[in-house]
């Protein structure tokens, strides 16, 4: 049986609007009855970073923003995050994520569905702050849980193929003029751009099916 849809989204795995846009658009899919392939595209939001750090000192340090704002705007994000239905925990770790990007190309290997919930679980532990998927053994052990075959994953952190393709989304991104993430993009034709409103969400959903 075919999906109605077949949705590219970009998104990085420390950036909290994607988390929460990504629940927003499950739940609009979910109440459209609209079935979805999703393919999980890659993008770096702070590629700059090397070595793991608080996430509120990268702020205040990336954004130069004083910590009491920083701090607000991490609790703004805990409320709509936990409105829908999420977890969050604003003490986090941010490092590089290029890692967890190749994993999830390692399991869009196997099949798009595999790399969407490799991901979408990934993202929720992180932002539990029940991993730190910034140390490689931790990572695998993860990737492991989640079904992926151990070596593979550990070879995935090495693979120059996958590192490709994780670069590749990037200059998609770049092509299509895309800041910032989420990205999502309706069967290529119809772009939803951040973590919009609910209600814009399913407007985009109706709109994309009828096309």
């Amino acid at each position: 049986m075919s999906n109605d849809l077949s949705i590219d989204l970009w998104t990085d795995l420390v950036c909290p609007f994607c988390y929460i846009g990504e629940a927003r658009l499950q739940h609009a899919l979910k109440e459209e009855g609209v079935t979805a392939e999703i393919h999980i595209r890659s993008f770096e939001l702070d590629p700059g970073i090397k070595e793991p750090v608080s996430s509120i000192d990268r702020l205040v340090q990336s954004k130069g923003m004083p910590r009491e704002d920083v701090e607000r705007m991490e609790g703004q994000l805990k409320e709509m995050a936990e409105g829908e239905g999420l977890t969050y925990s604003t003490d986090r770790l941010m490092g590089t994520t290029v890692p967890v990007h190749l994993l999830a190309q390692y399991a869009n290997r196997q099949s798009l569905e595999t790399g969407e919930k490799f991901f979408r679980e990934i993202q929720a532990a992180y932002f539990a702050g029940e991993i730190n998927p910034f140390d490689d053994g931790e990572l695998v052990d993860f990737a492991e849980r989640c079904g992926l075959d151990r070596d593979g994953a550990a070879g995935a952190l090495k693979d120059r193929e996958l590192l490709n393709v994780v670069r590749g989304d990037q200059q998609i991104a770049h092509k299509l003029a895309v800041s910032g993430v989420p990205y999502i993009l309706l069967n290529k034709k119809l772009a939803i751009p951040g973590a919009v409103a609910p209600e814009r969400f399913r407007d985009a959903i109706r709109q994309a099916v009828a096309l």
